[in-house]
């Protein structure tokens, strides 16, 4: 099995302080519902989506999905905390995580099933996408890191993985410029704006 886990926990202070930017409106959706319709249309079998701030909020929109909501009550204290809370709720048959941001809305289900595949053929430790020399999200971790991913802290500690088991990794060449897009800025999101619109044409 292939669980998913959504961090849709953080506050946007560089955005919006008073509004989740996973509640902003892309299209007819959220970017949060967007994220996880991506997921539910993948190859991907579980979902995990860890809230926190405006938990109730986001809880109202995607509560109706096939996803598994938990509350990351000390997600002020980073991202790493909410990955935690998202590791234990996994299903004990899961071999593979991947590894989610809630402010990714481009990426593509295509993108996420390049990864899984990847992972299943050849069963590297970590599989992350690369699009123009540039590492982004999400990433796929054997399930065989669990341990490991449990301990680390901040908000750097995966990307520490990585460095770790970089002989273990692999990095799949994606067409895929949304592995690299988050939007963390209000110039980001008008830019999600416009690339949404774009693919619409």
């Amino acid at each position: 099995m292939v669980s998913a886990i959504v961090l849709a926990a953080g506050m946007s202070t560089r955005l919006d302080k008073d509004k989740s930017k996973q509640l902003l409106s892309l299209g007819k959706k959220t970017i949060i519902e967007t994220v996880i319709n991506k997921l539910l249309a993948s190859e991907v079998e579980e979902i995990i989506v860890v809230v926190g701030y405006q938990a109730g909020m986001i809880r109202s929109l995607i509560q109706s999905k096939e996803v598994k909501i938990c509350y990351n009550k000390d997600y002020k204290l980073g991202q790493s905390t909410s990955l935690k809370k998202g590791l234990l709720s996994i299903a004990s048959n899961c071999k593979a995580i991947l590894c989610v941001l809630a402010d990714q809305p481009l990426v593509r289900k295509e993108t996420i099933n390049q990864l899984i595949t990847e992972f299943k053929v050849e069963g590297e430790l970590i599989v992350a996408p690369e699009y123009k020399e540039h590492r982004g999200n999400p990433v796929l971790f054997s399930a065989d890191l669990k341990s490991e991913m449990l301990k680390i802290s901040g908000d750097r500690g995966a990307r520490d993985l990585i460095d770790k088991y970089r002989k273990q990794s692999k990095l799949i060449k994606v067409d895929d410029q949304g592995v690299i897009f988050d939007v963390d800025t209000k110039e980001d999101y008008l830019r999600l704006l416009i690339k949404h619109i774009y693919r619409l044409l």
